[in-house]
């Protein structure tokens, strides 16, 4: 079963997920203490009312409107009457299990907390848990969930609605609803303009394009290993295979081009293995990999209890990653390094996919904007934005994953207000096609793909429109069996007749550089080929003064939103260009920090003093200076840190410094680590230290100058905290420790392991609690303000060979546990 499939069925149902004990659900149904007995209504100039559980349960099942009732049902046309029996007598049939599982994820968890806004227990207490018990033994009745079972299982005497909230939700769907109808007419008329302008050719007589090519096709399955971070099905890794179907021409006696496929979420490498067959058909080759983190196998395994997170936030690195690695892999390939035209690459993808393939195209992950717009609570109908929503426990950085080898790139269906937004959308400068349907429940044309089509500026834009179109109308016929009901009417057929003919020539048009398809990339051509049971559009301009106009008032959602990425500072320094003049780079490093940075017989080591001197040969064979680079190397201290690199006394810091947003002096690089908050004790004091009480009275040790220190202030007030100051603050604390002078020194783990490490102290006579990181702290290189190009110059350098093989010297061992703190990061709830 799909994710989207089950999101729709949700949707339907109107309730949210997310639950109790799986034990419980899987053992045995016990019956409520209490049940709802009525709902009551909250209306702002009416007070409260209530309509009996009973009387909704006699409607649905009789059709019967009791005395009660029919005062409501009054306020109420028949129609409205007959969909609010339809929806009390919907019932879908899942097992309670399956039930816990999605909706204890946490995009699950999200929709829930927003739901609980509407439906409560008690005034102004989110009803986040009250609706996930009720849904998970709703589950478990004989006639499956339905919306009386879930309200017989709600755990409280009553459940109260929000009704001012509905009413207002209810006003702005209709007013959304308006604004795409109006939009589609402007649509449609810009296309008629288009034809209008437009030297119509004589279609007849042209090839048709839905039509298989010369070639006959031949596919294989090649696995590729990959040494990079992703979620996979047996856990978040930093080493997984490489699935990919490749598809290709026989007989070729030439170079072919090179489309990429990049699948949904919970979809599979086969949903558009007929576009590959006609693609490789007309003589491209075409590989379509599978996302380990988000494919179907991956979503099956989720579902039977193997891995604990739905999505990833890391996805939205991997799957353009993904992309990247398989580009690598197959230029190195024995058969197809020659077979393919490296100049003439495309990539395609479907909703995630689509996501994914703007990503790799040149649109960064907007974290700014994921996080404007995910921290809020309210309640939203575009449901795409849960999986959006996910970005925002992305460790920070700047995720340009763009790959310059990429020439043009088909969107179908692509997820794309907040976490691309504005913003990254203008980034894009390549030929862009995006596709939509206007029926789209998972990811909704209008905020996911119209608007985002005004915000493209590159020149060569297309917006291919299927009125009537659904989420599903481009997939492979046998993949979309289990919502065969569901699609009745969107005449899938024809949606994969207009993507074969669209993406041919799109791909013909902008990577081969055939100017004769540029004739079928045209309204004409989409009004010759569409078919009235799915009108088809194709336009290459919109405005957002035609939509405003067709709507005829401000419409419910802008097209063009306010900015929110603050103006980048000034540039005011060319520091490559002080490397090359003076032949020195210059970099404090920690003496206090092992494995990152410390003395050895008075000589400065570790990672980040081996990190300087490579990025010194890089930066030699960079600027092509006479002679090498020289590398100064002078301490620094969490004292002065900051300091060394604010007054320019260096060209960069290197250390475990947490990434902040509240330094506006310096900037930091990418993550190059992660790790957590932990207690340092010994053996024998582990079992003494509850951290869910205050520690009233126990002594903790912490450098002085740390976010740590911040920590435990706001945490613990009511301990004792014991400030180290000095360079080797750290082996005094963990002495003190040892010696029972203190109860816990309080410190990132991997600053905790290494020092022991470097002191020889013995692991085994420690202990570093909880197993879980009680903050989660990125490292990032301290940068001085100023030098975009500088960040990037070093961003990229940190995810070289070089930096690379640094890394796997000096933190290689303290991998796993960053990896496992990585993983529990990026999927906390929120609180």
């Amino acid at each position: 079963m799909r994710v989207s499939k089950l999101i729709l069925d949700i949707a339907k149902l109107s309730l949210g997920i997310a639950f109790t004990s799986c034990g419980i659900v899987a053992t045995f149904k016990p019956l409520p203490v209490t049940a709802a007995e009525k709902i009551t209504f909250s209306l702002s100039f009416l007070g409260e009312f209530s309509l009996s559980v009973e009387d909704m349960e006699i409607f649905a099942k009789k059709g019967e409107i009791t005395s009660e009732f029919a005062y409501y049902a009054n306020f109420l046309d028949k129609k409205t009457l007959q969909q609010l029996r339809q929806i009390l007598q919907t019932s879908f049939a899942v097992e309670p299990i399956t039930v816990y599982r999605l909706t204890n994820m946490p995009m699950g968890e999200d929709f829930l907390r927003r739901l609980g806004n509407i439906i409560y227990t008690h005034p102004q207490r989110n009803g986040l848990y009250a609706i996930r018990a009720a849904l998970i033994l709703a589950a478990g009745e004989p006639e499956g969930l339905t919306a009386i079972n879930f309200l017989r299982h709600f755990p409280t005497d009553e459940m109260q609605l929000n009704t001012d909230l509905i009413f207002a939700i209810v006003k702005e769907a209709e007013s959304f609803f308006r604004y795409k109808d109006t939009s589609i007419k402007a649509i449609a008329e810009q296309a008629q303009q288009e034809i209008n302008s437009q030297t119509r050719p004589d279609f007849a007589n042209l090839p048709d394009l839905r039509q298989p090519g010369q070639y006959q096709v031949s596919q294989e399955t090649l696995t590729f290993p990959i040494d990079d971070l992703r979620q996979t099905a047996v856990g978040f890794a930093g080493a997984y295979d490489l699935n990919v179907d490749i598809y290709a021409p026989k007989g070729l006696t030439s170079s072919a081009p090179l489309a990429i496929i990049a699948h949904g979420l919970g979809s599979q490498r086969s949903d558009f293995a007929y576009l590959a067959e006609h693609l490789a058909s007309h003589g491209y080759i075409v590989a379509i990999p599978e996302h380990a983190g988000s494919s179907s196998n991956y979503q099956e395994a989720f579902l039977r209890g193997e891995v604990n997170v739905d999505v990833s936030p890391f996805e939205f690195y991997s799957r353009p990653r993904d992309i990247t690695h398989l580009l690598d892999r197959l230029e190195q390939h024995p058969d197809y390094q020659k077979l393919i035209n490296w100049s003439q690459i495309g990539v395609l993808g479907h909703s995630f996919g689509g996501t994914t393939a703007l990503i790799t195209s040149g649109a960064p992950v907007n974290l700014a904007r994921v996080k404007d717009v995910c921290d809020s609570d309210l309640f939203t109908l575009n449901v795409s934005l849960f999986l959006q929503c996910r970005a925002n426990n992305l460790p920070p950085g700047e995720y340009d994953l763009q790959d310059d080898r990429i020439k043009a790139v088909v969107a179908l269906n692509p997820v794309t207000s907040s976490v691309l937004g504005i913003e990254s959308m203008q980034q894009i400068n390549i030929p862009t096609l995006i596709v939509g349907g206007t029926m789209d429940f998972v990811a909704p044309f209008i905020p996911e793909q119209a608007h985002p089509f005004l915000w493209l500026t590159t020149p060569d834009k297309y917006l291919a429109t299927m009125v009537n179109g659904s989420h599903f109308s481009t997939i492979n016929e046998e993949n979309i069996a289990g919502i065969n009901d569901f699609l009745k009417g969107f005449r899938p057929d024809l949606g994969r007749d207009y993507l074969k003919a669209l993406t041919l020539a799109f791909f013909e048009a902008h990577i081969k550089d055939s100017s004769e398809y540029q004739s079928y990339l045209t309204a004409a051509y989409a009004e010759n080929i569409s078919n009235p049971e799915l009108p088809l559009h194709l336009i290459q301009s919109l405005t957002p003064e035609q939509l405003e106009l067709a709507y005829g008032d401000t419409p419910p959602t802008s097209p063009i939103p306010e900015p929110i990425v603050a103006v980048a500072s000034e540039q005011n320094r060319d520091i490559l260009a002080e490397i090359k003049q003076t032949g020195t780079l210059k970099v404090a490093m920690r003496t206090d920090a092992a494995p990152f940075g410390y003395t050895d017989h008075s000589d400065l080591t570790g990672f980040c003093a081996d990190l300087a001197v490579a990025f010194g040969d890089r930066l030699t064979q960079e600027l092509n200076t006479s002679t090498p680079i020289k590398v100064v190397k002078i301490p620094s201290s969490v004292l002065n840190r900051f300091e060394l690199v604010e007054k320019e006394t260096v060209h960069l810091e290197c250390g475990p410094n947490s990434i902040v947003s509240d330094r506006e002096e310096v900037v930091f690089s990418d993550p190059f680590f992660s790790s957590g908050t932990r207690f340092l004790v010994n053996q024998d004091n582990a079992i003494n230290l509850d951290l869910d009480s205050q520690l009233e009275g126990t002594r903790l040790g912490v450098l002085e100058a740390t976010t740590t220190k911040q920590f435990l202030q706001q945490n613990y007030p009511n301990a004792e905290i014991v400030s180290f100051e000095s360079a080797d603050g750290r082996s005094k604390a963990i002495q003190a420790v040892r010696d029972g002078y203190l109860d816990a020194f309080v410190s990132d783990r991997v600053l905790l392991t290494g020092e022991i490490d470097r002191q020889g102290l013995g692991r085994e006579n420690y202990q570093a609690i909880p197993e879980q990181p009680l903050t989660c702290d990125y490292y990032g290189l301290i940068l001085p303000q100023g030098d975009s190009q500088w960040r990037n110059t070093i961003n990229t350098f940190l995810h070289e060979h070089a930096a690379e093989q640094v890394f796997d010297q000096w933190l290689e061992n303290y991998y796993p546990q960053a990896i496992s703190d990585l993983d529990y990061c990026q999927n906390q709830r929120k609180q």
